[in-house]
């Protein structure tokens, strides 16, 4: 996958570098995980299914488990 670049404003890298000494995660760790919640938060079931069809192999193997996932976090209440 590609290599985004983004920026924080000041209250969120405070934010995230309090977050990061308490868990010892790493920033990409904490932006995937962010992402993932965000993204499937937001998105319906329709968008997902669209997502899912216009996606290439990988793309959707991916997607696919990321929401399977967040399924069974969201059961057990794990973020």
């Amino acid at each position: 996958m590609a290599k985004k670049k983004i920026e924080l404003n000041d209250e969120v890298e405070k934010l995230v570098e309090k977050y990061m000494t308490l868990t010892n995660k790493d920033l990409n760790e904490v932006v995937n995980k962010a992402l993932k919640f965000y993204i499937v938060n937001q998105m319906t079931s329709n968008e997902v299914k669209d997502a899912l069809q216009k996606a290439d192999v990988e793309t959707s193997k991916y997607i696919d488990h990321i929401f399977k996932d967040n399924i069974n976090n969201d059961a057990y209440g794990n973020f």
